[in-house]
């Protein structure tokens, strides 16, 4: 019988005893010795991990598999073979079995030429699983762990300015006198364009390429300039020294959303979109469900401006069609009279928020109930997994039923809580009170910004009739 032996060794493997290459090739020798089997070839990962099968060595083995050249396939362990229940499986089942080809494994003491072997493979597999995500989630914590003590998370690639050294940042002298220079000239007026021009006519000196647009912008928007790391979008104390001060780094980062506000309206670019009126894409026709257009007219005697909203069914444009032209019997509406609504009806909440709950035609349900239920049955099936491994008591017919059973007790509740969550309201009643109990005042006589604000976190539309509109909170559903 020829055999493929497949080894693999990642990195975090090398220190442990009994995974080395070396190791685990003197054992496999010694297997194929007393079962008289022959090595075909010794197939090597050395330095890849487990999480997916994109190996070199993987790759020439199924390869050799589909063209018949092995019988069977030899590991040390299961998962030297891969540490995800998905491509175990995939391997075995399409790849292994499919070519009528044995796997066997030396650490477990199984093959899957037995009925034994079959059945054990899938639990087997599990546990390989499990002890890839623990791995990732120790992984995890030592990255938080790091952040949280302020130590570099940039180590391969440290901001420019900074030099790597023993878990924390060193200055850079030299480039970080740039680093300050382009803040000083950023916030002095000069554009992040014509500071990368400035910088290359001086012969980019400090980097290796040229200075660009994006190069620049990424150094202003740094928080690791200010002595801080940054995790998950998180900031956490750093051990390094700042390069810019945290009230500098602020201020940049408030010219930075000015300016590029200031260019999206000079470019008329509508992305990304900011609407300028409290009731822009809110409000939607009553009787063909368009979203009104905004219309300007030219500026009056006095200087101002009349601006309505108009379904555009009526309006004549080639992109409707003569039956929405002729359907639609909506009326021009004034921006003013209609702004004035809505916050009129925001001020009745505001003076009586207790009305909220009458008119929230739902109750919010808590899915607390069904979460609990979900870890009881995660509980259980590792039990399951736990009594079929460890004693006699569960043949493998009655250990798949039970486990189908309770998948399916799984799948059920979250199709339960998924539901829940698709008939919960956008905001919820406690949710809404605090933000009309948060606003300064009367609403009424509140800023333009603040209405506009206030607004998007209560309406969700606003239906518009010739007669009468009718508003759909956020608290509704």
């Amino acid at each position: 019988m020829l055999v493929g032996c497949y080894l693999r060794v990642s990195t975090i493997d090398q220190a442990e005893e009994g995974y080395s290459i070396e190791q685990q090739k003197d054992k496999l020798k010694q297997y194929c010795s007393v079962k008289d089997w022959n090595v075909y070839k010794f197939y090597v990962d050395a330095g890849f991990s487990g999480s997916n099968i994109n190996r070199p060595a993987m790759q020439e083995l199924i390869e050799d598999v589909n063209n018949n050249k092995i019988g069977t396939i030899l590991v040390y362990k299961l998962d030297r073979l891969s540490r995800s229940q998905k491509d175990t499986l995939y391997l075995i089942e399409d790849v292994f079995n499919k070519h009528k080809v044995s796997f066997v494994s030396l650490n477990e003491n199984f093959d899957t030429s037995t009925a034994f072997g079959k059945a054990s493979i899938g639990i087997l597999a599990t546990f390989a699983q499990l002890e890839r995500e623990q791995i990732k989630e120790r992984m995890q914590m030592g990255k938080m762990g790091r952040a949280k003590t302020g130590k570099a998370m940039n180590w391969w690639n440290p901001a420019f300015g900074y030099i790597y050294n023993r878990e924390t940042y060193d200055i850079d002298q030299f480039k970080a006198d740039i680093v300050k220079r382009i803040y000083k000239d950023y916030l002095s007026g000069t554009s992040i364009n014509k500071i990368a021009e400035n910088l290359n006519s001086e012969g980019h000196l400090g980097k290796d390429r040229q200075w660009s647009f994006r190069t620049v912008r990424m150094i202003l928007a740094n928080s690791d300039y200010t002595g801080n790391v940054k995790y998950h979008g998180k900031i956490y104390a750093g051990q390094h020294t700042p390069i810019i001060d945290q009230k500098a780094f602020e201020t940049t980062q408030k010219e930075l959303k000015i300016r590029q506000q200031e260019a999206y309206s000079k470019n008329n670019n509508p992305r990304p979109f900011q609407s300028k009126y409290i009731l822009s894409g809110l409000l939607e026709c009553k009787y063909c469900s368009c979203n009104l257009a905004l219309v300007q007219y030219r500026p009056r005697k006095d200087g101002t401006h009349l601006s309505v909203y108009k379904c555009p069914s009526t309006m004549r444009k080639k992109m409707f069609t003569q039956r929405q032209l002729s359907n639609c019997i909506s009326k021009t509406q004034e921006r003013q009279m209609l702004e004035e609504y809505v916050i009129k009806e925001i001020s009745k909440l505001q003076a009586n928020t207790d009305k909220i709950e009458l008119m929230s035609s739902s109750k919010v349900v808590d899915v607390d109930a069904y979460e609990i239920e979900l870890e009881k049955i995660e509980k259980s099936l590792k039990k399951l997994v736990n009594i079929y491994v460890d004693t006699d008591s569960l043949t493998i017919d009655i250990f798949n039923e039970k486990k189908e059973a309770l998948l399916s007790q799984k799948n059920a509740i979250n199709k339960k809580i998924q539901s829940i969550k698709k008939k919960q309201p956008e905001l919820s009643i406690k949710d809404a009170k605090k933000v009309l109990r948060g606003i300064n005042g009367n609403i009424t006589r509140a800023s333009y910004d603040t209405k506009y604000k206030i607004v998007r976190k209560l309406i969700k539309k606003i239906i518009v009739g010739n007669e009468e509109s009718t508003i759909k909170w956020a608290f509704e559903l």
